[in-house]
């Protein structure tokens, strides 16, 4: 089997642009696997959405929750990096 290539896409939500990164599909399972609330099988929204702006959102760089205004605008964003990150931007041209 050949290996994932990795890739960027940039997206402009409310006026900023962010660049998500594809890393490969064991990527994207690891925003599930590493994120669960511990002793629990739920997810934790706040590791989620951590792991996501921290590892698939990858500029601009360092964003954390505490970046946002708003969360309509946080939820775009995490949103946006969770498409990427599970492969649903392959059929546009990568930005480098």
């Amino acid at each position: 089997m050949s290996k994932s290539k990795f890739y960027q896409r940039k997206k402009v939500i409310r006026g900023k642009e962010y660049t998500a990164q594809y890393s490969g599909l064991r990527a994207a399972a690891q925003i599930v696997d590493s994120n669960y609330i511990d002793g629990t099988s739920n997810l934790s929204i706040e590791k989620v959405n951590d792991y996501i702006l921290g590892n698939i959102i990858v500029d601009p760089p360092g964003l954390s929750m505490d970046d946002f205004d708003d969360q309509e605008t946080l939820n775009e964003v995490v949103k946006f990096g969770r498409e990427v990150a599970q492969g649903k931007f392959r059929e546009q041209e990568p930005t480098a």
